[in-house]
This record gives C-alpha cells, sequence and structure tokens, in this order.
C-alpha cells in the first residue's frame, strides 16, 4: 500500500508507485490534496497517473474501503509523501480518513509503516510526533536525498528516496549507487 498526500514532493509516491508495480502487486491512496499539489508541481491528475501502475486506487475520503478495517489492513505501508498533518492525525489516533486508519491498523499489527517526511525546518512538535510514531513501530524516512552517488538529474534525486524505501522494505533494486568506502 502506498499513500500520498498533500506535502510538496508528490513525486516520491509516483515514482515508488511505478517501481513497486514492478515488484510486487499494489494499492494506493491519494489525498485530495495531492491531487492539487500534483497539479501544481508535475502539471498532472496524481490519481490518474498512479492508476496506470497500481492495481487499485482510493481516495482519501473513502472510508467505506476494505483498508479502514484492521481484518484488512496492508502486510506493508508507505506514506510518501507524508505530511505533517497525516504524521499528526496518527501519532494522535485522529482517523479522519482512509489514509490515517490504514496506517493506524498498520500499526495495530505491528506491521510495517514507512512515513516519507518532506518537511523543512522541524519544530519540536512535528519530532515529538516522530518520535511517538517510531516508538510506536513506524519508520521515519526523510524525504533527504544524498550527493554520494553524483546525482545529475532531480529524477535522480527522487529514485536515492525511492530507493530507501524499498531497502526498507526488502526489494533489491539499481535505483542509486550505493555507497563505497573510500578505505
Amino acid at each position: 500500500m502506498v499513500a500520498i498526500t498533500g506535502a510538496s514532493g508528490v513525486i516520491y509516491g509516483v515514482r515508488l508507485v511505478q517501481v513497486l508495480a514492478q515488484k510486487t502487486s499494489v494499492d494506493v491512496i491519494v489525498s485530495r490534496m495531492a491531487e492539487r499539489i500534483g497539479a501544481l508541481e508535475l502539471g498532472y491528475s496524481i490519481y490518474e497517473r498512479v492508476s496506470r501502475f497500481a492495481r487499485k486506487v482510493y481516495w482519501d475520503h473513502e472510508m467505506e474501503a476494505m483498508y479502514s478495517s484492521s481484518s484488512s489492513a496492508p502486510k506493508n505501508m508507505v506514506i510518501a509523501p507524508c505530511s505533517i498533518k497525516t504524521l499528526s492525525a496518527i501519532a494522535h489516533g485522529y482517523a479522519s480518513n482512509l489514509i490515517v486508519r490504514a496506517a493506524l491498523a498498520v500499526l495495530r499489527l505491528a506491521r510495517k509503516l514507512v512515513l516519507v517526511v518532506r518537511e523543512t525546518p522541524l519544530g519540536v512538535i512535528e519530532l515529538e510526533n516522530m518520535l511517538k510514531l517510531a516508538k510506536a513501530g513506524a519508520i521515519i524516512l526523510p524525504a533527504c536525498p544524498a550527493f554520494y552517488h553524483a546525482p545529475k538529474t532531480v529524477e535522480d534525486m527522487v529514485d536515492f528516496v525511492v530507493g530507501k524505501v524499498l531497502d526498507v522494505l526488502g526489494y533489491k533494486h539499481n535505483l542509486y549507487r550505493r555507497w563505497q568506502s573510500t578505505g
């Protein structure tokens, strides 16, 4: 399961869905704000783009979807990008939409929840919410591309972060060149 929320950087979620679909079946939840951000940042509909790769795509307001229940929780869930609003809702158990309900079900069942947080700077409140979620079992994976692999394009930087998500999920990939010891 991949959820795409309305933080800047919706390209991370779109690219993750594209790559994961080559390795496994993937369902997607798109927030209405992600759709708006996608139109601004990328010039296209996120919902329509991920529909090309995903098995099933839901809107975040589809609370009747199967993922609303712990009995149908996904094995793994990645929220990319994860807005601070979504991070806060999960941290405080405020199941206001399908994304948060599914994330809470994943945590409840001790499955992998990866939050690709895309915000800077971070204040005490955001950091405390991240700590709370890490203690609950979530993996906090900030969208921080590295430069040791000498990225040439924005896509190279996006692929680095997507590759880190794949590493956490246990999928082999060649999206970036791994660190090589110089000694």
